[in-house]
C-alpha cells in the first residue's frame, strides 16, 4: 500500500481555479520557467552549440584573412616577377644550340690547355644525359702543368661562348707537376626549337696571379709571378726545344757558368742539368731566359689574356742553396 497520495490533476486545476490571484500568478510563473527550461533543452541546446562551433570558425577564418591579406597585396607584383623570370628561362633555352655542340668543346679544351702551356692527358666524352628541356652533354678532362697555369685554364673556360659549366675538380700532386682531372659539361636544346644564339654573358673572371704564390711549392723555390704587360703574340710557327715541354716549376737552379764573357745558368729537371744561355727557351709559355746572376736568372714569358691578347710575365727562377 503506497504511502505518499496520488496526484490528482483535475481536482488540482480545480482548487487551482478557486486559488488567490497572487498564488494563480505564482504558480503561471512556474509553469513559464518549466515550459523554458524544457524548450531550451530540448530544441535551443544543440542550436547554440552550432554556433558556439560557427564563431570559433569565423576566429579561424579571420586569422587566416590576416596572414594571407599582405600575400594577396603583392599578388600582382609575385605575378609579374614570374611572367619576367619565366620570359628570361624561355629566351636562355632558345639560346641553347639544336644539336651537340662536342666537337667544338673539344677543340676549345684542347686550344685552352695549350695556350696556358698545359699537357692534356685525357679527354673523355660521357654519354649525353636527357634532361626536362635540354640535354647534358660531359666529357671528362685530365691535364698536369704548374699550379698557376692550371688556374688560367680554368679561368679561360668560364669564359668560352658557348655555355660550359665545371664540375668536380680534382687537383692533385704528379711529380713535380700538378694533375687536375674535372668534368665539363655543354648543354643542348631538347626540342627543335633551340636556334642556338649568341649568350650574353656578363663579365669572365680572369686569374691574375700576381703576389700569390704556389701552395704546392716551399717558399726557397718559389718562382715569382709579377704583373704582366701587354705585348705581342709569340711565334707559334717556332720549333719548341725539349725543354719547352717540361713547366718551369720543374726546373732548378743549382749553379752558373761562365766561359769568357758569356754566362750560362746550369737547371736541372728529371736528375739532368742543363745549361742555358740569354736568350735561349724554357717552359712552354714561350719563356725566354733574359738574364742570368749569380743567384737567380730572369725569364720572361708570354700568354694569352683570355681575350684574344697575349701579355708578357717576367719570372725570376732563384737559386736552390741545397742543391
Amino acid at each position: 500500500m503506497s504511502l505518499l497520495p496520488r496526484l490528482n490533476f483535475s481536482a488540482l486545476t480545480y482548487n487551482a481555479a478557486q486559488w488567490p490571484l497572487p498564488g494563480k500568478a505564482l504558480l503561471g510563473c512556474a509553469l513559464a520557467g518549466l515550459v523554458f527550461v524544457v524548450g531550451d533543452l530540448a530544441y535551443l541546446g544543440p542550436s547554440r552549440q552550432r554556433l558556439q562551433h560557427v564563431q570559433a570558425q569565423e576566429v579561424a577564418l579571420q586569422q587566416q584573412i590576416a596572414h594571407k591579406a599582405p600575400q594577396a597585396a603583392s599578388l600582382e607584383k609575385r605575378t609579374r616577377q614570374l611572367e619576367l623570370m619565366q620570359a628570361e628561362a624561355d629566351a636562355l633555352l632558345h639560346t641553347l644550340p639544336g644539336k651537340s655542340e662536342m666537337p667544338g668543346l673539344l677543340e676549345d679544351i684542347s686550344r685552352l690547355a695549350l695556350a696556358n702551356g698545359l699537357l692534356v692527358e685525357s679527354v673523355t666524352p660521357l654519354d649525353a644525359q636527357p634532361r626536362l628541356f635540354f640535354y647534358e652533354q660531359p666529357v671528362q678532362v685530365g691535364v698536369t702543368g704548374g699550379y698557376h697555369d692550371l688556374a688560367m685554364f680554368l679561368s679561360s673556360l668560364g669564359g668560352l661562348s658557348r655555355i660550359a659549366t665545371v664540375h668536380d675538380v680534382a687537383l692533385r700532386r704528379d711529380g713535380k707537376l700538378l694533375r687536375l682531372d674535372l668534368l665539363a659539361k655543354t648543354y643542348w636544346h631538347a626540342q627543335a626549337g633551340g636556334r642556338g644564339g649568341q649568350v650574353a654573358q656578363g663579365q669572365p673572371f680572369v686569374y691574375d696571379s700576381s703576389g700569390l704564390r704556389d701552395p704546392f711549392q716551399l717558399l726557397a723555390v718559389q718562382v715569382d709571378h709579377l704583373p704582366g704587360r701587354p705585348a705581342g703574340a709569340p711565334d707559334l710557327t717556332r720549333p719548341r726545344g725539349i725543354l719547352e715541354r717540361l713547366a718551369v716549376d720543374q726546373f732548378e737552379m743549382v749553379g752558373t757558368l761562365s766561359r769568357g764573357l758569356q754566362a750560362f745558368a746550369l737547371l736541372r729537371a728529371s736528375s739532368k742539368v742543363h745549361r742555358l744561355a740569354i736568350g735561349d727557351y724554357l717552359g712552354p709559355d714561350h719563356g725566354r731566359v733574359t738574364a742570368i746572376h749569380e743567384r737567380s736568372i730572369e725569364l720572361v714569358e708570354l700568354f694569352p689574356d683570355g681575350q684574344g691578347a697575349w701579355r708578357e710575365r717576367p719570372r725570376t727562377l732563384v737559386l736552390n742553396v741545397n742543391s
